[in-house]
């Protein structure tokens, strides 16, 4: 009976958004909460494998240790060579003294660390760059310099070996920031979420090659589409409809942009009610140029239901 009640109370920390409002309903649930493979079981199913480590490490001294890190390989995190560059980079780094130790990694144990380092040198056959940048080499392989329109070229020469930086070095973005900050973001950021503009320059790439969410899907990022949905359906938009147009611009039929919706849908991404909403207040402004086109495709996507989404925003 009282293994079948610590069973019990495994499940429910497992499912709990916030652990500690258990631990502000009953001291009992202390315990629990102390041990590594609960930790590591309750950051694998709220993050996911491709985030798990990053979370664990964002959590600080106060909930990572040597064993909860031991639980996540049992459970197969995966370990991203970016993740361990990122990790090299900013190990320790104490901020401003008015803002102490509010560098990602600043309060992670040295035996976290370590344990750390040895599991990615086994995984990625001694291969860890620690000081190169697999995000800026990511960036460079997709031609994040160049226009969207003359990228691609440069994209697909580099195709193989964007295929390998992802397949063969686990190539995983960070999560992107909940709520952008009202300053200028710097690159590696403080908090070690990913900032807008590397999410920006990785949406880009998707909207160039849907497929390369395939990539991150075979190593076990399947979150990647919903991470990325929002932006990349806006996004899509956005190359077809540019806030400057060249003299040359042509508005789009919604047979294109229904064709280019259907590709992003085939890989897994969703043009759901809130990316509909969104996209029709994003472009509200210019909606009597291409209202129409964009409605269109959205009917064509989802039916008539989408008529009276788009008319509730614009009444």
């Amino acid at each position: 009976m009282e293994s079948l009640y610590e069973e019990l109370k495994f499940e429910i920390f497992r499912y709990t958004e916030t652990p500690i409002s258990l631990l502000l309903l009953n001291r009992n649930w202390y315990s629990t909460s102390q041990d590594p493979q609960t930790r590591a079981e309750w950051l694998m199913y709220k993050y996911g494998r491709a985030h798990a480590l990053f979370h664990a490490v964002r959590l600080g001294k106060s909930f990572i240790t040597e064993k909860v890190v031991q639980g996540l390989i049992a459970r197969g995190a995966i370990f991203s060579r970016y993740f361990i560059q990122r990790l090299v980079m900013q190990f320790g780094i104490q901020n401003h003294k008015s803002t102490p130790n509010c560098s990602w990694a600043a309060n992670l144990p040295l035996s976290a660390f370590t344990k750390l380092m040895t599991e990615a040198l086994h995984q990625l056959n001694g291969n860890i760059a620690v000081k190169g940048n697999d995000m800026e080499l990511f960036q460079f392989l997709t031609a994040a310099t160049l226009p969207i329109n003359h990228a691609s070229p440069r994209f697909f020469d580099n195709l193989n070996e964007i295929e390998n930086l992802i397949l063969e070095y686990k190539f995983i973005p960070f999560p992107y920031r909940p709520k952008i900050l009202p300053t200028t973001e710097n690159y590696p950021s403080s908090d070690g979420y990913e900032n807008n503009k590397q999410i920006h320059l990785l949406s880009r790439a998707v909207l160039i090659y849907p497929n390369i969410v395939k990539y991150w899907k075979q190593i076990g990022y399947h979150e990647v589409c919903r991470d990325l949905n929002d932006i990349v359906i806006k996004g899509m938009f956005m190359t077809f409809f540019p806030m400057t147009p060249p003299a040359n611009w042509v508005c789009p039929t919604p047979k294109i942009l229904a064709e280019k919706l259907k590709e992003l849908i085939n890989v897994g991404f969703k043009l759901n009610d809130n990316v509909i909403k969104s996209t029709v207040k994003l472009f509200k402004l210019k909606f009597n140029i291409m209202g129409e086109a964009v409605i269109n495709s959205f009917i064509i996507i989802c039916g008539d239901r989408v008529t009276k989404i788009v008319e509730s925003i614009l009444s």
